[in-house]
């Protein structure tokens, strides 16, 4: 080899080019760590404290972000949580952009699994506290009836048990559960 090859790689294999070959290795790998799906009771837990502040909210968004193929569950509370940034953010603008975002998420999730009690209840509460003046509340009555028709949907999680029967209990009273 000439003089002139072995300058040029020696310039390629320099320690700094070397350094970012690895710290991108090591970032794609932690990317992947961190992009693991979420199990249904990951998903519950996670909303339930992201219900508490807006840094926990974005790390719950955030985590749903990284996972590349969504289950219809991920996807329906990765809907929600763009429902829960309403609360934080100014306009009527704004607010309607995150509704729509966040109501074609969940409207897309409940088309991959109907049956799925736990992701209508979530599109119920969604769209029993939307204004009737934006029409986004037509599957109020599907969505209890697919409720109804599997009243224990969330047995295995106390919490959102009793926020469930807490908030169908309140807003339809008249549903024999």
């Amino acid at each position: 080899m000439s003089c002139e090859k072995l300058n040029f790689m020696k310039n390629i294999f320099t320690p700094v080019l070397l350094k970012r070959f690895v710290c991108s290795l090591a970032m794609l790998a932690f990317t992947q760590l961190f992009s693991q799906p979420m199990d249904r009771q990951q998903l519950r837990d996670c909303f339930m404290g992201s219900m508490q502040s807006k840094s926990a909210l974005d790390s719950f968004t955030g985590k749903l972000e990284k996972i590349a193929t969504k289950s219809p569950g991920q996807e329906c509370y990765y809907g929600i949580s763009y429902a829960l940034r309403t609360n934080y953010v100014d306009g009527m603008w704004s607010k309607l952009k995150l509704v729509n975002k966040a109501k074609d998420l969940i409207d897309r999730s409940i088309e991959r699994d109907p049956n799925d009690a736990e992701l209508r209840f979530i599109r119920l509460t969604l769209e029993h506290f939307l204004p009737a003046f934006l029409g986004m509340s037509k599957d109020i009555q599907k969505d209890l009836a697919v409720i109804c028709a599997q009243p224990i949907f969330a047995a295995d999680c106390p919490p959102l048990k009793k926020k469930a029967l807490e908030f169908l209990l309140a807003c339809y009273p008249p549903l024999q559960l």
